[in-house]
């Protein structure tokens, strides 16, 4: 095996996908019950390299790395050259001829894992570039899913919330409607990305053959009775710097999942949301705690994922590990 990009989710094939989805599973027994060690990266060395704040994606991955054996490092952009005009380019240079094996970035512009993967000769994780992608967040949401049996052809899932600024909501389309699911986006005008018909398959799919549908739609309480599926995200504050969001209590009435909604939700459909979660805003405390729920398990979950990645992009599998055909 080799050295492997993550940079968008379509530089996945669905082999890839699906060896990922089964590494995971492997990894999951071991995860849940805690503190595992393993020698599979062993004599390798990844760096975190994260010039946007994260909890949950670092840590996973730093946690990950440490049980798979991996010296595991955090560079942000304070502290390093980048406060003194380092780019994104010469950053890559610079990891590439310490011979680093892996490295995870995360940056608030969206082309710069773009220019990353150009000089970065090993492995290269996106762990979420500005509004492009997140590819990382979109397996673990695929795992949630077909843990649920959901990830199959003709399964419908809706994103509600913040959908012009998240990069989760276009990974996720892409993955999902790539297997043949439908995605229905739920948010009011203001939120909805400028030219979202781009998001459509045909726009970025070579042969759209057996994808799903994605569609849009302003009403949150006639899309819940037919999902299998719902998304929150969260309102992203920090990035409304253009005013799309005035009123945080009118956008709660209006798209929050709250206790009247809960009941519209059939009794199989699952709940995600990629976190941080404001309570109160766009999910309830009754929602967070209902059964439906998968947001705690995706913490735990997210752990595993991001092993299979880290296995995955360094090429090497851990033993007792079978690859299906």
């Amino acid at each position: 095996m080799s050295y492997r990009h993550l940079v968008s989710i379509r530089d996945l094939s669905e082999p890839d996908l699906h060896q990922l989805l089964d590494l995971s599973e492997w990894f999951m027994p071991q995860v849940e019950a805690g503190g595992f060690k393993m020698d599979t990266l062993r004599g390798t060395s990844c760096i975190l390299l994260f010039y946007e704040a994260s909890t949950r994606t670092r840590a996973s991955f730093e946690v990950a790395g440490k049980m798979l054996g991996s010296d595991t490092i955090n560079v942000g952009s304070k502290g390093s050259s980048t406060e003194k005009g380092e780019t994104v380019k010469d950053t890559a240079l610079t990891l590439n001829a310490m011979d680093h094996n892996c490295v995870v970035m995360r940056h608030e512009t969206a082309d710069a894992i773009n220019i990353f993967a150009q000089y970065f000769e090993r492995g290269l994780v996106n762990a979420g570039s500005g509004l492009g992608q997140h590819p990382t967040q979109a397996l673990l949401d695929a795992l949630t899913l077909r843990r649920a049996g959901l990830l199959e052809k003709g399964r419908r899932v809706a994103i509600v919330g913040d959908l012009r600024h998240s990069r989760v909501m276009r990974s996720n389309l892409q993955l999902w409607a790539s297997l043949g699911m439908d995605t229905v986006l739920v948010a009011p005008p203001q939120l909805m990305p400028d030219g979202w018909e781009g998001l459509h398959p045909e726009h970025w799919a070579d042969d759209t053959t057996g994808y799903g549908s994605v569609t849009w739609d302003t009403d949150i309480d006639r899309v819940l009775p037919d999902v299998d599926a719902v998304m929150m995200l969260r309102m992203q504050r920090e990035r409304m710097d253009g005013g799309y969001l005035t009123n945080s209590d009118e956008y709660s009435k209006l798209y929050g999942l709250f206790g009247h909604r809960m009941k519209k939700l059939p009794p199989h459909a699952i709940i995600m949301h990629p976190g941080p979660v404001n309570r109160g805003v766009e999910i309830s405390e009754e929602a967070f705690l209902d059964p439906r729920c998968r947001i705690t398990e995706q913490v735990t979950w997210g752990v595993a994922s991001r092993c299979a990645l880290l296995c995955w992009s360094c090429g090497r599998l851990p033993v007792g590990f079978a690859v299906t055909a």
